[in-house]
């Protein structure tokens, strides 16, 4: 259990192995609490959202699995937290608020992974080599034989060798 009382316990949102620091790299990306500013994290919240919030996270997958964990958790968390202050996310916004997290997280990920992980169906994500950088997902029809066969023969494998993007 992480209690975060006041705007210092925040701080460490950008060191990916602290406890909490994708969901207080979200709040910081929506601009639900803001570091730099004089009033209180009580007050930022009282002022926003009428009170505090309560946000539970939870995955079986190890940090530094390489599955893109750490991209789809913060898209969900995004989301919803979007949702309960208001700002839902569209999916473009939401995988694009991922590229942010991850870049406040420090861990250089989230180039990619989010679209995978958060949109539906097989797909081709594209980006321009420059920055800020654009995701664009386009969804590969698939018929059912070939989804059928693809679920029969695809296997995701975890070697046990942890990473993080860098």
């Amino acid at each position: 259990d992480i209690r975060c009382t006041v705007l210092e316990d925040l701080e460490d949102f950008c060191q990916p192995s602290a406890p909490g620091a994708l969901i207080k790299a979200c709040l910081l990306c929506l601009d639900v609490v803001i570091l730099e500013s004089v009033s209180s994290l009580e007050d930022q919240l009282q002022a926003k959202l009428g009170g505090g919030l309560e946000v539970e996270s939870w995955s079986n997958l190890p940090t530094g699995s390489g599955l893109g964990t750490s991209s789809i958790l913060a898209g969900c968390v995004l989301a919803a937290i979007g949702h309960c202050i208001g700002r839902p996310l569209d999916e473009s916004s939401v995988v694009h608020a991922v590229l942010r997290v991850e870049q406040l997280l420090t861990t250089g990920g989230g180039w990619q992974d989010q679209a995978g992980g958060l949109l539906p169906g097989a797909k081709i994500t594209r980006s321009e080599a420059r920055l800020p950088l654009h995701i664009r997902p386009t969804v590969i029809p698939l018929s059912p034989p070939t989804v059928d066969a693809l679920q029969s023969q695809i296997v995701l494998v975890f070697t046990g060798r942890p990473r993080l993007a860098r």
